[in-house]
């Protein structure tokens, strides 16, 4: 049962949904965390690089101040600055900083403390000139930092898109797989209902229709005659003396017979709406639509004569010494609204006058 449910069709289908559903979450997933990467990159360029420009800017701005006041001969009160650029300037310092921009900024810092310390103006210009020295340096980093930005944005950018396109294609091919797997599997059911649907209106010995579909069509040939404005026939066919055959050559032989006259019926009423059935034994019949009486004399005649060209040998036949058939036949004029079991009935008949007159002929109802 387990192995059964593993070659379905469910299953496939179940997988191609599945396949479907884990390409959209696991593309989703990739996506946010990639554009999560991403927000960080912004958000340490902007934010990890303008602050401390913005920071170095207020100091800058701050002892420029305090420059200009000294400047101007009169008291001078720098308390407010000085607050302003040491609180910027600590902010600024503890900031992460490699090695070198380390010992550098140590070096500054130290200067600053001792500025406001002698409280020289020289000192302010000196630090002036480092403060502006940190801007040139961090707007510098910040546009390396940029053209990185870009650079891995584009790299990212392009795993992104490669990535997509190969799960897509991933799963592409798998759906393409799992849909020939179905149509290969619907075609091999459509072949199977096919035969099984010939195989159940066919007679597995003789290849000719069996009694069961000639129950439909014998049944509807009045309707069919009648919507049509069609005559049509019923020709029923018995081998002579079959039995006897049987008893002389055994049954395997008598099925070897059998197909042989089966296969002459069936290459002899090929044309369209022609139809030939074993309706059991050594008895068959045949069904023509939109036909003539003068047609269904000459068929007669010649199917006897297709039969005995057959040339199967019988000598324990009482008529011949080789197979011959006995045929009864009635014609359906349109509109005489005669039951399909009067006109069997009918056919029967013929069959029997012809076995009574001598076998190996014909005879047509005539009402």
């Amino acid at each position: 049962m387990i192995n059964n449910f593993l070659k379905s069709t469910t299953l496939k289908l179940i997988i191609l949904v599945c396949t479907v559903l884990i390409t959209l979450i696991f593309s989703s997933l990739l996506f946010n965390t990639q554009i999560d990467n991403l927000k960080k990159q912004v958000d340490n360029i902007y934010f990890g690089n303008l602050i401390p420009i913005v920071k170095l800017q207020i100091i800058l701005d701050n002892y420029q101040k305090i420059i200009f006041c000294k400047n101007n001969k009169h008291p001078c009160l720098i308390d407010e600055e000085k607050k302003a650029i040491l609180q910027e300037w600590n902010y600024y310092n503890q900031a992460f900083k490699n090695k070198e921009e380390r010992m550098v900024v140590d070096t500054i810092n130290e200067e600053i403390y001792a500025s406001f310390n002698e409280n020289n103006i020289q000192k302010f210009k000196n630090i002036l000139a480092r403060v502006d020295f940190l801007i040139q340096y961090e707007t510098q980093v910040a546009f390396k930092e940029r053209k990185k930005f870009v650079e891995d944005y584009q790299n990212m950018k392009n795993y992104l898109f490669y990535s997509i396109a190969i799960i897509l294609f991933l799963s592409f091919i798998v759906i393409v797989y799992i849909m020939f797997q179905v149509i290969k599997k619907d075609k091999q059911l459509t072949v199977l209902n096919k035969k099984y649907k010939i195989d159940s209106i066919t007679d597995s010995m003789t290849n000719l229709y069996n009694r069961k579909y000639f129950d439909t069509i014998f049944d509807n040939m009045p309707f069919i005659a009648n919507a049509n404005n069609w005559k049509c026939a019923f020709i029923m066919i018995d081998i002579d003396y079959f039995k006897q055959y049987n008893d002389t050559y055994g049954h395997d032989m008598g099925d070897i017979a059998l197909k042989k006259v089966a296969s002459a019926l069936k290459e002899y009423f090929d044309k369209k709406y022609e139809f030939v059935f074993r309706l059991g034994g050594e008895e068959f019949g045949v069904v023509l639509f939109d036909i003539t009486e003068e047609s269904i004399e000459n068929c007669l005649k010649e199917i006897n004569y297709k039969i005995l060209e057959l040339e199967i040998e019988h000598k324990n036949s009482k008529i011949l010494d080789i197979v011959s058939i006995s045929m009864g036949a009635i014609i359906y004029e349109p509109h005489t609204y005669i039951s399909a079991n009067k006109l069997y009935k009918q056919a029967d008949e013929c069959l029997y006058k012809s076995k009574e007159n001598g076998r190996n002929q014909y005879h047509i109802y005539k009402g």
